[in-house]
Parts: C-alpha cells; structure tokens; sequence
C-alpha cells in the first residue's frame, strides 16, 4: 500500500487492519515481550501503525521509539498513546535512508506484508540495523499455512451444514482463485490489498539470508471470527495463527 492509502486509514485502522496484540488468544506475543525486555531499556516499534502494541512495550522499556512512514497513523498513535517516554519517528523503512537510532530489542508487527520483493527485504534490512550487535528483533507475519488452513475449514464447515464434499470443494476452489494471487510467492488479497503471508521455513531463511540468528519460531493464534464471517459458535482449536519470530543480530 502507498503512504496516501496508510494515511487515510488512520481514523478507522483497527476496523481495517487486524491488531494481533489484542487478539493473541494464548498472550503469546505479550510473553515474549516480557522475555525479551529483561535487561533492556530500549525498544524500537518499526511500523506501528496506531500504536497498538506500544502499551505493552512502555510497561517494560524506558524509552520506545514508534516508527512508522504514515504520519497520519503516527498523529492517531501520539493522541492515543499519552506516554513521554515514546519517541515518535516518520520514516520509509522500505526506503534507502538508514534509520537514525539502534535499539536493544525492535519489534516488527505485520510490517513486512508488502508484496514487492525488493520493498520486504529493505525492511528486514531496516530491522536489522536498528538492532543493538546481540540484540532481539520480534518480527510477526501473517502465515501461509494459516491461509490454507482456513480453507480447509470453511470446507468442513460447509459440509457440516448439509453441502455435498464435491460442492463445498467447487465453492472454495472459487474462492482461494479470486483472493490467492501468487501461490508460490504466498501473495493473498486481505481487505482488499495484495498481501504477503510466509510459511514457517521461509521466514526463517528469509530473515537468515538478511544476517539475523533464528532462535524461537512460536503460532499467535486469534480467534476465527478474525478470519471468517459468521464463524460457527462451535468452531475452536486449531484456530487461525501468525507466525511470531525471535531472531538475535550476532556481533
């Protein structure tokens, strides 16, 4: 998405754009976050959008730098987030000027979901360089698994209420044609917007090939009416999930 499509999100960014900080069923990201912040006092929130996740990082750093290339988004993050310990930062993470600060820990939330190559690795590499040498980068990206596990389900859903296997399969074949535009580089239309989803093995050679450590690849799950319209009451576990990544930057 441009800058002009972020900025006209940010009145209505939570009705549009999914915060996986409130709707981590098992509080998988909220864990990690006290994991990391032993012993570290500065965090970077690379892409914050609206600031969802920055009340969570100011309960444990002393100082948070929210960066975000909107500063529609970052003028709506600044009215919600009343803290004078964060630092607000406008800047292309995707651009070729290098981000003046370097955190102990960065954390990047669905950031890397552009679906231009070039623009993805220049954010990891954004990541990567705003991280302390033995510093903690958390990075969270939609999963392609996830995407193919919700297909598989609203075909199990639409056989439990009374569709043939043959036609519920028809139906859903429909569907993963109009809204997957690239399986093999797991580009998915999401809200309207060409979208990249990762599998668990490609996310970890992803951010190696960019110079992080993979230590930790962990599911945050959220719920299903998250991932489907009218969600059938009985429908649970496994529900839908992102990938979450803890990567070091070695010295």
């Amino acid at each position: 998405m441009s800058k002009t499509a972020w900025d006209s999100l940010a009145t209505c960014f939570e009705q549009n754009v999914m915060q996986i900080a409130e709707h981590d069923l098992d509080s998988t990201l909220k864990n990690e976050i006290r994991r990391i912040a032993k012993g570290r006092r500065l965090a970077a929130d690379l892409g914050c959008g609206v600031g969802s996740l920055l009340p969570l990082l100011c309960e444990k750093f002393s100082t948070v730098y929210a960066v975000d290339f909107s500063q529609a988004l970052l003028n709506e993050a600044k009215h919600r987030v009343d803290n004078p310990n964060v630092r607000f930062i406008q800047h292309n993470l995707a651009g070729d000027k290098r981000l003046p600060i370097v955190a102990d820990a960065t954390f990047c939330v669905n950031a890397l979901i552009t679906d231009k190559p070039l623009h993805r690795r220049k954010i990891a590499r954004s990541v990567f360089n705003a991280t302390k040498k033995n510093g903690f980068a958390l990075i969270v990206v939609p999963s392609l698994e996830s995407v193919f596990h919700t297909y598989h389900t609203i075909v199990r859903c639409n056989v439990k209420d009374g569709y043939e296997n043959r036609q519920a399969l028809r139906s859903v074949n429909r569907l993963f044609k109009n809204e997957v535009i690239s399986p093999a580089d797991g580009i998915v239309d999401i809200g309207g917007s060409p979208t990249k989803c990762f599998m668990r093995e490609e996310i970890m050679t992803f951010l190696s090939d960019i110079g992080f450590e993979v230590e930790k690849v962990q599911r945050i799950q959220y719920p299903w009416h998250e991932e489907m319209t009218d969600a059938p009451t009985w429908l649970k576990a496994p529900y839908p999930w992102d990938w979450l990544v803890l990567a070091r930057r070695p010295n």
